[in-house]
C-alpha cells in the first residue's frame, strides 16, 4: 500500500495507492475529504505516520 503526499504553497494533496484521498488549504485552514473508504481499521498504515505534516 503506498501513501505519498505532495505539498504546494498553500495546499496539501495526500494520495493512498495512486488515488487522491484528501485535500488540506494550509492558510485557510480547511480540508475535504475525497475517500472515506480508502482508510478503515483493516489499513496497514496510519496516515498520522507520514512525516512533516
Amino acid at each position: 500500500m503506498a501513501i505519498y503526499k505532495i505539498r504546494t504553497d498553500n495546499e496539501l494533496y495526500l494520495f493512498m495507492n495512486g488515488k487522491l484521498i484528501f485535500k488540506r488549504w494550509i492558510r485557510e485552514q480547511y480540508s475535504l475529504v475525497f475517500d472515506v473508504m480508502a482508510y478503515s481499521k483493516r489499513t496497514l498504515n496510519s496516515i498520522c505516520t507520514i512525516d512533516n505534516w
